[in-house]
């Protein structure tokens, strides 16, 4: 059929026509024929100057003459492929016959059809296209855009849309491509339920709505959200219809597909909502095929980096890096600030970065040592990271990390990869250690066996010591031993490092063997030894403050000569019983101890019969009656003193020299007798210290 005229069966001539149809906006709109004036506009608008339906006949259209105008009008119905009303006029000058009316309409019919079929091969075309761009990528971001792209492009009647995935995390519909909205669409995240989308995706059906149901839909949109919304639609009037289907797979619902009409065209049909729910179902395998693809990129990249890390700590260990590179390291790959605290040493590596000084005021330290678990805790303001480094289930030290932002998978593993290299070093220097203090109890116990003088001498050299000097020895012991012997251990190294930072500097030999430490020291007078004493005195008093087991110790005497470090040993190991047998914590000499010396070897049990021997007789009732047992304490504590005694006592003279008859009377004995105030004074003075 030809733009220009119609052949009406004739070759010699052409008649001019104009053929409109009724879309389904209601609208003549024109279809073919020589161009409309305004006029002619208005004429096809015209219900009165056309052929009623009800005049179709059996021919299955209307036609009449009009002489006025020389115009034979045309009305009829098409059928196939969809159901349309067309109006013809073709300026003739005379009436048609039978023949060609019926080849004119049949022209127009076949014309309508073909068009018709192109706009839907069109449509194909542009629905295949769409399909095929949603299977040709795999990047996420780009594939949803391109999804909204083709969508618009599959449905002609649509002017612009966006497309919204459901987060997890915020349980909420969250824009993540648009075409045809302003950028504040991407601030618009509604709950479920929330606007039209949010309804779309809870109930799971598409809905097709007009701009009274699109409104309606939204009212109960949040206040920032109806904001960002309508800041993006730059257009609110005129028609506004809209679409919304849910993008699911299978069962899984993943999110909605919203578009909207802004200039009128045509009618939203079901067909329409059909085109883009069948649409959004291909979408949902393309974005769950991205997410897959996205997941294995993310699992493969992570594996990447994280071998990685592993070459990075691997060469570090293989180049003996010490604890500050190690630490320094772990920095770099986090991108956070980072401090290593070597529990065992009480040291911080690097030792003064701005975190480290800030956490050794603090008695977070202290709050640690039993923990095998990470922590996160907010300390001055400041919120951190610990990260134990573990030794056979013990921890031995932490990363410490001050968090500027959450951590992620791949900062554990630096921290995972860190923590190991730095627990081997840290063991391969126990190692070397213990091999060291295992050398010091070889030459310690060469020394109480004092044979070839010459030779020991020369070797308490090479151990830092001077023969020449006066030494003693001190004796430490941790008790109340833990379940875990490392945890033993780790509370051994512990000590031993407070005891070298106390004594740097000065000459001094020490061993940890078992559960004791044993040092050896140079003091050339007994008033430096009383210093050295305060210095041991110290780490001892700090020490009670630790949750770690009993420190106890014993110092013995301050000899010239080598010969004589057994006897030093021995008077501190005695000391060191001493405390032991009273349960005493803290840290004695052998001097201090005084008359206790005689009863370092007597059997706790002996003492303990004697001291009962001799006060037995006070406790009788009627001993207990009148207060002999106090009474004689007393008095000997006032050092046989009546007035203090009395006054202690808060009695009368009379009345206590009464009550010192009775106790001589029950004791049977006379305490003007020098030798029965010795034996009542030694046992006094042994119950009060056993």
């Amino acid at each position: 059929m030809e733009q220009k005229g119609i052949i009406m069966g004739r070759t010699d001539s052409a008649l001019t026509c104009h053929v409109s149809i009724l879309d389904s906006t209601e609208e003549w709109v024109h279809l073919c024929g020589e161009p409309l004036t305004d006029s002619d506009d208005n004429f096809f608008a015209k219900e009165g100057t056309w052929p009623k339906s009800s005049c179709i006949e059996s021919d299955n259209y209307a036609t009449s003459y009009n002489p006025h105008t020389g115009n034979q009008l045309f009305l009829f119905v098409t059928e196939v492929p969809e159901t349309t009303s067309v109006r013809a006029c073709i300026h003739s000058g005379r009436t048609l016959s039978k023949l060609e009316s019926d080849h004119f309409v049949l022209q127009v019919r076949y014309f309508l059809l073909e068009q018709t079929m192109e706009r839907h091969w069109q449509e194909n075309d542009a629905w295949l296209e769409g399909l095929h761009s949603l299977t040709s990528m795999l990047e996420l971001n780009e594939l949803v855009h391109n999804i909204m792209q083709n969508a618009l492009i599959a449905i002609p009647a649509v002017d612009r849309g966006f497309l919204m995935l459901y987060d997890d995390e915020t349980q909420k519909l969250v824009p993540k491509a648009s075409i045809g909205m302003g950028p504040s669409i991407y601030d618009f995240k509604t709950k479920l339920g929330e606007g039209l989308g949010g309804k779309i995706f809870q109930g799971g059906v598409g809905q097709i709505y007009n701009r009274e149901q699109a409104f309606a839909a939204i009212s109960n949109i949040q206040a920032n959200n109806m904001k960002s919304l309508m800041a993006s639609m730059e257009n609110t009037e005129g028609n506004l219809m809209a679409m919304a289907v849910p993008v699911r797979m299978n069962k899984d619902k993943l999110g909605v597909m919203i578009v909207h009409q802004i200039n009128k065209k045509q009618k939203l049909t079901n067909d329409d909502l059909r085109r883009l729910q069948g649409f959004a179902d291909q979408a949902a395998i393309a974005i769950t095929n991205a997410r897959l693809f996205s997941d294995l990129r993310e699992t493969n990249e992570y594996l990447v980096k994280r071998n990685h890390i592993h070459d990075v700590f691997t060469k570090l260990s293989f180049k003996d890096s010490d604890l500050i590179m190690v630490a320094k390291t772990v920095e770099q790959m986090t991108n956070l600030p980072v401090s290593l605290f070597d529990m065992t040493k009480n040291e911080w590596y690097p030792h003064y970065t701005p975190l480290s000084r800030r956490l050794m005021d603090t008695d977070l330290p202290k709050k640690w040592g039993n923990r095998v678990e990470t922590l996160t805790v907010t300390t001055n303001e400041t919120s951190i990271h610990l990260y134990p480094i573990v030794n056979d289930g013990v921890s031995i030290g932490y990363f410490v990390l001050e968090l500027h932002r959450p951590l992620r998978p791949l900062d554990t593993v630096v921290l995972e990869q860190g923590s190991a290299l730095v627990a081997l070093k840290m063991v391969n220097t126990y190692s070397m250690t213990d091999m060291y203090y295992k050398q010091c109890y070889e030459f310690f116990n060469e020394l109480l066996q004092y044979r070839e003088p010459n030779q020991l001498a020369s070797k308490l050299r090479d151990f830092g010591l001077s023969p020449d000097k006066p030494l003693f020895v001190t004796v430490l012991q941790l008790n109340g031993k833990p379940k875990v012997v490392k945890k033993r251990e780790t509370h051994q190294r512990m000590l031993i490092a407070a005891l070298h930072k106390e004594l740097e500097s000065l000459e001094y030999l020490l061993f940890g063997f078992h559960d004791k430490v044993t040092i050896i020291m140079n003091a050339n007078t007994e008033s430096l030894q009383e210093v050295l004493i305060q210095k041991l005195n110290k780490v001892v008093t700090l020490w009670t403050n630790k949750d770690a087991p009993t420190l106890r110790g014993g110092i013995g005497r301050l000899y010239l000569g080598i010969e004589h470090v057994a006897r030093s040993s021995e008077e501190a190991n005695k000391s060191l019983a001493y405390l032991l047998s009273r349960g005493n914590p803290g840290i004695i000499s052998y001097q201090s101890i005084g008359i206790n010396r005689l009863f370092l070897n007597q059997q706790t049990e002996d003492i303990e019969q004697f001291i009962q021997e001799v006060f037995a007789p006070l406790q009788s009732p009627k001993a207990k009656s009148s207060d002999l047992a106090l009474t004689l304490r007393t008095y000997i504590s006032a050092n046989r003193s009546i007035s203090d005694t009395a006054e202690r006592l808060h009695i009368h003279q009379n009345t206590l020299y009464h009550r010192i008859k009775k106790i001589e009377e029950a004791l049977a004995v006379d305490l003007n007798d020098s030798n029965v105030w010795l034996k009542l004074l030694l046992a006094y003075h042994l119950s009060e210290t056993y």
